[in-house]
């Protein structure tokens, strides 16, 4: 396995996270009480910069519909809120 190195610890705090680069990907990169962890920048759903979003405990909350994805491990921990209205109701054909 090949590592690439993308921040020095002493470049992120814990509770602290950043977007990184390694190879062709962009990454968050967050300290969980002295742990690292990495995940994709790019919300699943949206596609929200991640790294814009706030860090709660150990999950990070997507800025553009509020999502939470946990850093260890990238799971979706909370669904996002997501408003659809049906087009007749509105008037709108």
């Amino acid at each position: 396995m090949n590592f690439i190195r993308v921040a020095a610890t002493s470049d992120l705090s814990p509770g602290q996270m950043k977007e990184v680069a390694a190879a062709d990907k962009k990454l968050l990169l967050a300290n969980i009480e002295g742990a690292y962890y990495a995940i994709a920048k790019k919300c699943p759903h949206l596609g929200g910069n991640l790294c814009k979003g706030r860090l709660e405990g150990v999950a990070v909350r997507c800025p553009l519909h509020g999502a939470r994805f946990d850093v260890r491990t990238g799971k979706a921990v909370q669904d996002a809120k997501l408003l659809f209205l049906k087009m007749k109701e509105l008037g709108i054909r």
